[in-house]
């Protein structure tokens, strides 16, 4: 399940992008995936935008977030490690891409 839509998957005045992922399961993700998952580049990128960013597990304590959080948690999601990337106008739901530059691709569409 790949969905890129015309309008965002949550609703969000701010460029957002989150990434869930199964804390517990680290060791399974491929290497370039897991580089993807911690690295400061697409983090620099998004508060660049003025962004705002977050890397969850789906187990996270949300009850105290913001609700732009908790949309992004409840989004329906076919697999895990998964990407929610959305602005006002347009977004992103589906799997992980496999490496960073993947990763940067679907975010700076």
């Amino acid at each position: 399940m790949d969905i890129t839509t015309a309008s965002a998957p949550i609703d969000t005045e701010k460029y957002t992008v989150v990434i869930i992922e199964e804390t517990e399961n680290r060791l399974s993700i491929p290497p370039s995936q897991l580089n993807a998952i911690n690295s400061q580049v697409w983090r620099d990128y998004v508060v660049s935008q003025n962004g705002q960013w977050r890397v969850l597990d789906p187990h996270t304590d949300i009850s105290k977030d913001k609700k732009w959080v908790k949309d992004s948690l409840a989004v329906s999601r076919a697999s895990l490690p998964w990407l929610i990337f959305a602005d006002p106008k347009k977004g992103y739901s589906g799997p992980l891409p496999d490496n960073l530059t993947e990763l940067l691709e679907k975010i700076k569409k």
